[in-house]
């Protein structure tokens, strides 16, 4: 395996453009009397302290050789701007997902895009975006039964039982706010003649067209009717949006985002300039991916992995979970603006877009997850209280109590609840082969703590030693 290199926080782009232009973005919001919001104050906070030595490390050393390090705290943010801990916790959950939940089933990635004035409301509403994720996990689960008791002759006593894990996402890849829907869903169902028989699998063949058209439509008319009981359909009064009243920072960008809009006020509206590609495709080839489904309901269903396909699945997996801006695609122009590539060119050829440091603040604000809120969510067999949930799933998970003996045998250790979680030197082993015990001095494992430090004066002189005795981080 390779050697480990701490990183370099303060060396990247986001790191730098946050540090240039966060407080002139703070200044600007507070002379327009919209403050920002303390848990977006918060993850930006965490997000700068993030890697920094002096926010607090880890000291390390070898029992061989006695070679010292310090290994700085993350912030373990959830919000997606640190791509280091974005990476960390897409690996961990993607393990957890794809080896003890999704058992050797084949499964199908069900996208649901709503309209834009629906993702205004999903974008800060929890609970409203619960019920939506419910409505659309059950259409989909509805469609699965109606196609079991169709083609494999089911009696109607018999249990039937589906399973699914959804993961919204709220970013697309112009960074722009646009809360859609990610689901795995199983290509098949569970059955059980008798409640206390075992569940057997029996996949299903892939839905057609008219089939995804109507679980679209199921979706639509049952959010529709959900929204006109909360008073947020048509007839609503725009003057009774509460959100705007209680944040018209976030109100107003988010608002400015969903329109395709790169700044903070509508009457300074610039439309994403485009920067280079291929020519825009002709109306022929944009007709090949066919309509638009139900008032703006969108819905995919193309993706699939079959059941011997671990790879396929786990690489599913981390393609839900992935934070929202690679280290890769944020360049810094030579004018001083940001450009942000695509991860794929759109149908008019743009492939990216070019942001000013207070537009770039803006989007990055709207990435940060409000607080309170599950960013994955299982159901049917693989609910949290399923009592299916045993007998589908690779194996019973270990209790807390054995967490001890796995971490001293480097294993993955359950903490909190039967959590899965992935060490650090784990997670570093699995991507990219390296092994953080290894000391890189005398090339012998063994590395260990030997203190965890907060003083900002103790941390920086001990920095200042270790990098006189030529001692790499």
């Amino acid at each position: 395996m390779s050697a480990y290199r701490a990183r370099t926080p303060t060396a990247s782009i986001l790191y730098q453009a946050v540090h240039e232009h966060w407080p002139a973005f703070l200044t600007a919001a507070a002379e327009s009397e919209r403050s920002v919001p303390q848990f977006v104050q918060r993850e930006v906070d965490a997000f700068m302290a993030c890697g920094i030595i002096e926010r607090g490390a880890i000291r390390v050393a070898c029992p061989h050789c006695s070679f010292e390090r310090l290994v700085p705290f993350s912030c373990k943010s959830r919000s997606g701007l640190c791509s280091s801990c974005g990476a960390r916790r897409m690996i961990e959950l993607a393990e957890y997902m794809s080896t003890r939940i999704i058992s050797n089933v084949p499964v199908r990635q069900w996208v649901l895009t709503v309209a834009p004035p629906i993702r205004y409301l999903l974008a800060y509403n929890t609970t409203l975006l619960s019920e939506v994720v419910s409505i659309f996990v059950h259409a989909v689960f509805d469609h699965l039964r109606r196609i079991a008791h169709r083609e494999l002759g089911i009696a109607k006593e018999a249990t039937i039982e589906p399973a699914a894990v959804c993961v919204p996402q709220r970013f697309n890849s112009a960074l722009g706010l646009s809360p859609h829907l990610h689901t795995l869903v199983t290509d098949g169902v569970w059955i059980r003649s008798k409640p206390d028989d075992a569940p057997v699998f029996h996949a299903l063949r892939a839905p057609t067209k008219p089939e995804i058209s109507a679980v679209a439509w199921s979706c639509c008319e049952r959010t529709i009717k959900r929204l006109k009981k909360r008073g947020l359909w048509l007839d609503a009064d725009p003057s009774d949006d509460r959100f705007a009243q209680d944040e018209p920072l976030l109100a107003s960008l988010a608002q400015a985002s969903i329109a395709g809009l790169l700044v903070m006020k509508t009457n300074e509206a610039a439309r994403p300039m485009r920067l280079y590609g291929r020519a825009a495709r002709g109306k022929s080839e944009r007709a090949n991916k066919g309509p638009k489904n139900a008032y703006g309901f969108d819905l995919d269903a193309a993706t699939r992995t079959s059941a011997n396909d671990s790879k396929g699945r786990e690489r599913l997996c981390r393609y839900l979970l992935r934070p929202p801006l690679a280290k890769d695609r944020l360049i810094r122009r030579a004018d001083g603006k940001f450009q942000v590539n695509f991860r794929r060119v759109w149908d008019d050829g743009t492939s990216g877009i070019v942001l000013c440091g207070k537009e770039l603040m803006a989007r990055l604000v709207l990435l940060i997850h409000p607080p309170r809120i599950h960013t994955v969510r299982y159901y049917g067999a693989w609910a949290r209280r399923s009592k299916l949930r045993p007998l589908v799933t690779y194996a019973q998970e270990p209790q807390a109590s054995e967490a001890t003996e796995r971490v001293e045998q480097n294993l993955p250790c359950i903490q909190r609840g039967h959590r899965f979680r992935m060490s650090w030197a784990q997670a570093l082993a699995k991507v990219f082969e390296i092994d953080v015990t290894v000391c890189p001095n005398c090339k012998r494992k063994g590395m260990r703590r030997i203190a965890v430090l907060h003083d900002p004066k103790v941390l920086r002189a001990i920095a200042d030693a270790l990098k006189r005795k030529g001692y790499r981080p």
